[in-house]
């Protein structure tokens, strides 16, 4: 085997459908309520000045995270991610090694957590293994993640099964995101920087009393917009720009026994965020028998009579590119009272995620074809909890929760003027193609209800035992319908010539309807999580956690053979997927809590795990294989590894902060999956065909490095009112403040290992840095920073293409094909540098 190293519209609002299943159950954790519900903790300071810290400089839910809980997680102040600029989550997740957020645009998104969300399918009726919560509110879809986050008041991951304490079931972790709450105290800041690609951020947050004591509100907004590090040659765009903003707006009442925060948030964006890559050379494809494939640009010049313009990447010529326009809103209310000694918390929500996409038609010139999806979801989000008090020697949650979510799925492949010859024959008129619009129209409905219950028995002040369930009841509802819109010039042609044509562009029946599926099931999730506390510096937990995740859409669609006989549908429904977790850690804090030192092992075992497969069951008349490609199910996949985070505070005002994790994803047993490409050769040798299916059982997971680093530094020093003799108003003391960070990734495998040639990810860092000043009073800050210092471009995804109409819009790398180049992404931004001034305006 050669090794190959590479160095370098909407839906309707149907809220009565929303159903909620009730059962009981037993809670560790309240902090969250009880800081909103107790009157004396309604008013939480800005991200700036800080939520209250202890003698080692921890706030209240850092020191939770990072020493209190016996559970593996990590921690982003809000206070770090102003002063670095971590705006969105890819920010995030170059401090957080096990977290790898794969947002390359609003839909086909995947967030991982210990590598799971790289293997598994993409489409948007997927569940996910990692859930996404924002102030108490857990939103399914990725779309609702596409934003920038800029009243940050921390980034939390938490890891295992999850949904025993709130939110809905999730098998192998969420990304927890709390924001500001309104203040009692009047401020307003504004927030402008500038960089490189005349970047430009605004950010406004104004927040104060409507009356005093009871009632405050905050308002934020933020506008980001960049030209894009590249330009397509044909219109000037800039390609993987920013060209988005939004605004947020919240309430926060406060009574003797009740607390109610209502948010409202708005966001729009328009980027041409789906092109992000290019060819970097010609076709390099090799069969496993020896043959080699046909180059592209000989498939080019043969069926179009074109030649290849460049195969540099920074230098395409786009054919009709469009943007990916999206939209956000989002609406939620929790409420907490005080009932007794207890607390009553009721979280409400509704958000709707839409996006329009617009791909190009064609790289070099050529106008083949362009398929996007166009997708409405909706989600309406009832939950209730009761919690006890904290300190007592049980404590205790209780709660319900109910989740109605329904997607519209209306994609469209558009054909262009080339489409007719290139997937016909150079003699093929071109108007029998020509503006024809295939249309695969699919739905989506999830109805999820569910009771949880988590329980801490202090046997005494060392060991705590904790227990918690979530049972649950699912219903899952598809279907799909395809159809055909005739082009510019259909009308000199018959129904079946059309639909010949796009079954021959797209491989499937194009006028069909599945008709509507549903399947319910009920998911349990139960934890049990001992703990020991050794002594004031020492604690060591163990975890036994099992966990389901429902059944995915396959938005499907039917399977014929080249004499247009019909075959069959691929699956609509999938499997449900179950996770076994075992872990056990330590979190250790020395030195009066100035060095803090966690490490957690880990063993996931999952089994019908959901991914892309390949349906070879089927053959046309002259016995080949028709090969489909839908969402199914592997039958077990395993996870394992270590993670650690520690922060050391060696000298007085600089902190030292590593985190770490080395994880193994393997297929244990996979007995029948897809071939990689080089072992679907078109040409038999001796008789010899490429195999169906081939077996990946005991290889380990391609796309995700084995280790991964961070290692970072703050410091700040008082230069006390350095500017006293520029005049009276520079009196102020001031403070010299910076930061720098490397994030280090491992090799990456690209291709699969039992492909006949693997090509890699060399191992790379990206740096961050940054440097500023503040006024002591917090009325001024200016900085300047620069993100991925060394200008590394490396590629950490291989994501391909199934179509070739977007074969030069995958997520990664690919050596390419007879009918694709040879391609490659650019994942990583560029080196990016500016500055930014913050201004206190009252």
């Amino acid at each position: 085997m050669q090794q190959k190293r590479l160095v370098g519209r909407s839906p309707s609002l149907e809220a009565s459908k929303l159903v909620l299943t009730l059962i009981l159950a037993a809670s560790a954790s309240r902090d969250a309520a009880l800081a909103q519900a107790a009157p004396e903790n309604a008013q939480i300071e800005d991200v700036r000045v800080g939520a209250a810290v202890n003698d080692a400089g921890l706030t209240r839910q850092e020191e939770k995270v990072l020493v209190k809980t016996p559970r593996s997680g990590d921690f982003v102040g809000g206070q770090k991610a102003q002063t670095e600029h971590l705006e969105r989550l890819s920010d995030f997740s170059q401090l957080v090694p096990n977290y790898r957020p794969n947002i390359s645009n609003p839909q086909t998104s995947r967030p991982a957590i210990r590598g799971v969300g790289q293997g598994a399918g993409t489409g948007n009726g997927s569940e996910n293994d990692t859930g996404f919560i924002i102030d108490n509110v857990f939103w399914k879809a990725v779309g609702f993640q596409w934003a920038d986050f800029v009243e940050i008041e921390n980034f939390e991951l938490g890891l295992g099964p999850q949904g025993t304490a709130g939110g809905k079931n999730t098998t192998v972790g969420n990304i927890i995101v709390r924001t500001q709450l309104p203040s009692f105290e009047r401020k307003a800041t504004f927030e402008t920087s500038f960089g490189n690609h005349t970047h430009l951020i605004e950010k406004l947050n104004v927040t104060g009393p409507i009356i005093d004591e009871k009632l405050a509100y905050r308002v934020t907004f933020f506008y980001d917009k960049d030209r894009g590090f590249l330009k397509d040659q044909v219109t000037g765009a800039g390609i993987s720009d920013s060209n988005r903003w939004g605004a947020r707006g919240q309430l926060y009442y406060v009574g003797d026994e009740v607390t109610d925060r209502l948010i409202f948030s708005y966001a729009r964006s328009a980027e041409y965020n789906n092109n992000n890559n290019g060819p970097f050379s010609n076709s390099l494809q090799i069969f496993a028998n020896g043959t080699i494939a046909t180059d592209y640009a000989t498939t080019v010049f043969r069926r179009l009579g074109k030649q290849i313009l460049t195969f540099d990447p920074y230098k395409p010529y786009y054919t009709h590119l469009g943007t990916l326009d999206s939209r956000t809103i989002t609406v939620s209310n929790e409420l907490n009272w005080q009932l007794g000694e207890n607390t009553f918390t009721s979280i409400s929500a509704w958000g709707e995620f839409r996006l329009l996409p617009y791909n190009n038609t064609g790289n070099q010139l050529i106008d083949i074809s362009d398929s996007h999806t166009n997708q409405w979801t909706d989600q309406y989000l009832q939950e209730f909890r009761l919690s006890s008090p904290k300190d007592q020697p049980l404590e205790w949650t209780v709660g319900l929760f109910g989740l109605y979510e329904k997607v519209f799925n209306y994609s469209e492949t558009e054909y262009g003027s080339d489409a007719a010859q290139w997937f016909g024959s150079p003699t093929t008129s071109k108007g029998l193609l020509w503006g024809v619009d295939y249309h695969t129209d699919g739905k989506a409905l999830t109805i999820n209800g569910a009771a949880y219950g988590q329980a801490t028995y202090h046997v005494d002040e060392q060991l705590a035992l904790t227990f918690s369930l979530r049972n649950g009841y699912e219903v899952k509802e598809g279907s799909d319908f395809g159809w055909i819109q005739p082009g510019y010039l259909s009308g000199n042609f018959t129904l079946q010539q059309l639909a010949n044509a796009v079954r021959g562009a797209s491989s499937t029946q194009q006028f069909f309807d599945t008709g509507g599926t549903s399947k319910g099931a009920n998911l349990l999730t139960g934890i049990f999580n001992p703990s020991y506390r050794y002594n004031d510096n020492i604690l060591v937990y163990g975890l036994v956690g099992r966990g389901e995740k429902a059944a995915a859409v396959n938005f499907a669609v039917p399977i014929y053979d080249s004499t247009n006989a019909f075959k069959g549908f691929q699956p609509i429904l999938t499997k449900r997927e179950v996770s076994w977790d075992y872990e056990i850690g330590a979190k250790t804090n020395w030195l009066d809590g100035k060095l803090i030192a966690n490490v957690n092992f880990y063993w996931n075992d999952l089994y019908n795990f959901q991914a892309n497969q390949t349906d070879t069951s089927y053959v046309d008349s002259t016995g080949s294989p028709i090969r489909s490609t839908y969402l199914g199910s592997v039958p077990h996949v395993r996870l394992k590894g270590v993670e650690f985070t520690g922060r050391w505070n060696p000298i007085e005002r600089l902190w030292i902060n590593a985190s770490g994790a080395f994880t193994e994803a393997r297929y244990v047993s996979y007995p029948d999956a897809a071939p990689p490409a080089d072992w679907i050769w078109t040409t038999n040798i001796n008789g010899v065909k490429p195999p169906l299916t081939i077996s990946r059982s005991n290889t380990r997971w391609e796309n995700l490095p084995i280790w991964a680093f961070n290692i970072g530094a703050n410091y700040e020093h008082p230069l006390g009112a350095a500017f006293a003799e520029w005049g009276e108003w520079a009196k102020q003391p001031v403070t010299l403040f910076g930061y720098i960070n490397a994030s280090w990734t491992d090799k990456i495998l690209f291709t699969s290992p039992v492909a006949t040639n693997t090509y890699w990810q060399a191992p790379f860092t990206i740096l961050n840095a940054g440097f500023g000043l503040r006024s002591d009073d917090e009325h001024w800050s200016i900085s300047f920073w620069v993100k991925n210092l060394l200008d590394r471009r490396e590629v950490t995804n291989t994501t391909t293409s199934t179509n070739t109409s977007a074969a030069n819009n995958n997520n990664g790398w690919s050596p390419g094909s007879a009918t694709t180049p040879a391609t490659m992404a650019f994942t990583n931004q560029p080196r990016s540098f500016g500055g930014s001034l913050l201004v206190k305006l009252y």
